[in-house]
């Protein structure tokens, strides 16, 4: 396998993932701000999940398609760029995952037999968690801004490449990220996680009193929360996957290595890449498969928005019709 048909497999895989995911984005966000999902803490944050894989889907898989694939664009020669993209293709991410890890605790706290942990598990106690989670991933990956520095690529002509620098800090920043980070997060999501099936089982589904009175509420409760285990196990696969991958590579950046070695590494690096951006452009197909409440409720809001459109337009027909009929000459008018 030569190096143009990685490039080639990795180009329409990348491609067709990134369409999906942008394309199920929206969806998501069609069916997540309906009023079944508005008002619940974990659809809230399941909706901004959905924002933050939108942006990464944008900001660092499409740029980096372009980046390797259209070598005639170059976007990436400026330190502007350089800075803010190495930054926002790891902060995105982050966010995304970091609202994935508060529905399981939001799903845990909302399964306890305590009336006070239940009612931490209330839309009005999600939106200042929410905003303050984003405060807190802005200032503690402020530090990749300083991190990355452009490097010509060849003495021979102007083609330059972002690259972290060679320094101590950054080490410590790639540890962090890649694999505390990770580990903290995704122990903290298998552990509620685990604890909220448990209760289920032990407890009936078990949601609390409330909820018990209302069968709505419960209904919507436990298909977010089948989802919300789809999610997590998905993710938890796709982002081990990369992580070991950087890891080998990190452990074998010295060996020496032959052709053929490094050709499989390099297909390697591009699967892990795909199957990551898959992992950002999963969550409509993941919550159409596994809900059928999440199905039923995007129908309805495509035909209430299809309907509106058209209805919409009907009305503007109408009014350029009433406005053209209005200023048209009568019979006598054209005899005069």
């Amino acid at each position: 396998m030569n190096n143009k048909i990685i490039e080639n497999i990795t180009l329409y895989a990348s491609s067709l993932t990134i369409i999906i995911g942008i394309l199920g984005g929206i969806c998501n966000i069609i069916t997540l701000t309906s009023k079944e999902f508005r008002f619940n803490s974990c659809g809230f944050y399941f909706l901004c999940s959905t924002i933050f894989d939108l942006m990464y889907l944008f900001i660092s898989a499409l740029t980096r398609l372009i980046i390797d694939h259209l070598s005639k664009m170059k976007i990436d020669q400026t330190l502007f760029f350089c800075k803010c993209r190495a930054y926002l293709a790891i902060l995105t991410p982050s966010l995304s995952t970091l609202f994935l890890m508060l529905t399981t605790i939001d799903r845990y706290l909302s399964t306890s037999s305590s009336r006070k942990r239940r009612h931490l598990s209330r839309i009005h106690i999600a939106w200042p968690i929410a905003i303050l989670s984003i405060m807190i991933i802005l200032i503690t990956h402020s530090p990749i801004l300083f991190f990355n520095q452009i490097e010509k690529t060849n003495l021979t002509n102007n083609n330059y490449r972002c690259v972290p620098t060679a320094s101590f800090y950054t080490i410590l920043m790639n540890i962090y990220l890649f694999l505390f980070n990770p580990f903290v997060v995704y122990t903290t999501m298998f552990i509620f996680s685990l604890i909220t099936l448990i209760r289920m089982r032990t407890l009936q589904c078990r949601l609390g009193s409330l909820n018990h009175r209302l069968r709505r509420h419960r209904i919507i409760d436990r298909h977010l929360i089948t989802i919300m285990f789809v999610h997590v196990g998905l993710a938890m696969t796709i982002t081990f996957v990369r992580c070991a991958f950087l890891v080998y590579t990190f452990l074998t950046n010295n060996t020496k290595k032959n052709l053929s070695r490094i050709t499989i590494e390099l297909f390697l690096d591009k699967f892990s890449i795909t199957l990551y951006y898959m992992n950002f452009a999963k969550s409509f197909p993941v919550n159409t498969i596994t809900s059928t409440l999440f199905r039923r409720i995007f129908h309805q809001r495509i035909i209430r928005l299809f309907t509106q459109i058209c209805s919409l337009c009907t009305r503007k027909q109408l009014v350029i019709h009433h406005s053209i009929m209005k200023h048209r000459p009568t019979n006598n008018e054209q005899y005069l």
